[in-house]
């Protein structure tokens, strides 16, 4: 299990850097998309409509990828109070019976939004010369990435509960106290 556990971080780290790279360059374009169209429209007063529709699928890209990247980083809300006082065994119990719960939603959630993104295949767009299915992939590729982080965490939960209490580390950016 824990060269399961270890391959597994290894990867994701790498799906991880991917996902922060595709969403900073995403965010970096919808700016800079934004901020011509803000421009455009203060100078001339007139604003072009694609960049609108373009901006719209941009931020849903960088919002479901910063979904996955947040619930990987455990930066997502969470209620620590009453956990972190539990002993060692029923707190990481708990945690992975959330980890599970989550994953199952994840797993579900990505294979209705490919449903629904492939419905919406066959819609295009107002004026951008593409279809609301691209639009609506957003959706499922976080869900994607999200349930591919899940099962990291899934693994490196069961790998702490296996090794015991002397194994346990700290969640990353916390000192242990």
């Amino acid at each position: 299990m824990n060269k399961l556990a270890a391959g597994m971080s290894k990867l994701t780290k790498v799906v991880e850097k991917i996902v922060q790279v595709t969403a900073i360059v995403l965010l970096v374009i919808l700016i800079c998309a934004i901020f011509f169209q803000v421009a455009r429209r203060t100078l001339t007063g007139k604003s072009i409509i694609e960049i609108e529709e373009f901006s719209i699928v941009l931020a849903s890209w960088c919002a479901f990828l910063t979904v996955s990247y947040a619930a990987h980083k455990r930066v997502h809300v969470k209620i620590e109070v009453f956990t972190e006082k539990l002993p060692f065994y029923p707190r990481h119990i708990l945690s992975l019976v959330i980890q599970v719960a989550t994953f199952a939603a994840c797993v579900v959630l990505t294979f209705y939004g490919w449903k629904l993104a492939d419905k919406k295949m066959m819609v295009p767009m107002t004026v951008l010369p593409i279809h609301t299915g691209w639009w609506y992939a957003s959706f499922p590729v976080g869900m994607a990435f999200t349930s591919f982080f899940m099962l990291d965490e899934i693994i490196r939960q069961i790998t702490i509960l296996k090794n015991g209490p002397q194994a346990e580390t700290p969640p990353e950016g916390q000192l242990e106290v």
